[in-house]
């Protein structure tokens, strides 16, 4: 059975913003070395770029995911549904904190820890989003 028009742009919208702030931060994080290494200052002008996508793609994500989880008929979702979706927004929250926090970082530790951080919990949550989606 095919899903509605409407569902299907809304679930577009959200794994195309999920694509962008996932898996650009593990393309930008791959390409960190060679930009580096192309000059100094080089992969901070690519971070700066890429957060001119990646910040408006996470805006999408919440929106789309609050209009995602409005379509649920939450009395009818199980209790291990209702504590992965608990789990899903704790980890989302916790990747675009991260992510901000990655972008004030003072030195390349904090950059390390910080960048991980966020690319591992946006990771998660599209693991998450993939249970929750059925």
């Amino acid at each position: 059975m095919l899903t509605s028009a409407l569902d299907g742009i809304r679930l577009s919208i959200h794994i195309l913003a999920a694509t962008i702030w996932v898996g650009g931060q593990f393309t930008l994080a791959g390409l960190v070395p060679a930009l580096r290494s192309a000059g100094e200052g080089v992969a901070n002008i690519a971070a700066r770029a890429f957060a001119k996508l990646s910040w408006p793609a996470f805006a999408i994500l919440i929106l789309t995911g609050l209009w995602n989880v409005a379509t649920f008929k939450m009395n009818q979702t199980t209790t291990a549904w209702k504590i992965v979706l608990g789990v899903k927004l704790l980890v989302v929250a916790l990747s675009g904190s991260a992510a901000y926090i990655h972008t004030k970082a003072k030195s390349p530790r904090q950059n390390a820890i910080w960048g991980s951080i966020s690319g591992t919990t946006a990771a998660a949550s599209l693991i998450l989003g993939v249970f929750l989606a059925g």
